[in-house]
């Protein structure tokens, strides 16, 4: 397994036995998932994959934000290439074939990429700041990573074509009562309740 400081990483990795914590450090641009990070954030869940050591990932976000989607300075900038870049699709598509457990830990807001990335996971935990939107109708797009065919699979068909058709911000409160996310924590709490669920489940079975 790699290992990583905190200087000019754009994922940060902590290890707590078989759980290893990522984090997404792109703090001042609310973690938007730019080429680079989703580049690095897939070479460290190859790294887990191969690491029998590592049977849990959580994945969050550092500052106020888990994920504020895609890098709209890119999209800008390259128009449909940034969709269709193969390099972005082939990191997406690595996080999206991780074969162990994966749980979302999910701070402030996640949005666009930011909540189909937690949409990838298998279990979902929400802070109570947590904040969640498909916002790609505002700039004449729709989620292009999967969000419309995993959104409506948790929350049904109804309320996902509402938040994909006007961008509508939910908060964890709705989104836990429409099925979206596990449960709320309290957002000091938020880590240590994800990092504590797989020893909890691993102890019941």
């Amino acid at each position: 397994m790699r290992t990583h400081d905190d200087s000019g990483n754009l994922v940060l990795l902590k290890r707590n036995d078989q759980v290893l914590l990522l984090t997404l450090n792109r703090p001042e641009k609310l973690n938007a998932l730019s080429k680079e990070l989703l580049k690095q954030l897939a070479g460290c869940f190859l790294d887990a994959e191969r690491d029998p050591n590592v049977s849990c990932v959580v994945l969050t976000g550092s500052g106020r934000a888990f994920s504020a989607g895609a890098d709209i300075s890119d999209m800008l900038a390259r128009g449909v290439a940034s969709y269709t870049d193969p390099e972005r699709l082939e990191s997406w598509h690595s996080i999206e074939e991780f074969s162990k457990p994966i749980i979302a830990a999910v701070n402030g807001f996640a949005i666009g990429g930011g909540l189909e990335l937690a949409l990838l996971c298998d279990i979902i935990l929400a802070a109570q700041s947590a904040k969640f939107s498909c916002p790609e109708i505002k700039i004449g797009s729709f989620p292009g990573d999967g969000g419309t065919q995993r959104l409506p699979r948790l929350v049904g068909r109804l309320f996902a074509m509402q938040m994909i058709l006007t961008g509508m911000m939910v908060d964890a409160k709705l989104a836990e009562t429409k099925g979206l996310v596990n449960e709320i924590v309290s957002d000091n709490h938020l880590i240590d309740r994800a990092t504590e669920i797989p020893w909890i489940d691993s102890r019941m079975a």
